[in-house]
């Protein structure tokens, strides 16, 4: 019966956080956009 306790904070302590990560992450790539459509930076801001 240890085992399972085991098994249980095992899912509960590395693969539900690690699942919560790779969701965060797969959301934010997603919100990133087009990487082909860059917004043109004004005169004079781009370089120093």
């Amino acid at each position: 019966m240890d085992y399972l306790f085991e098994a249980i904070g095992i899912i509960l302590g590395v693969l539900f956080p690690l699942a919560c990560v790779v969701w965060f992450l797969k959301e934010l790539i997603k919100n990133l956009g087009d990487p082909h459509t860059v917004t043109p930076l004004p005169a004079g801001e781009g370089e120093d």
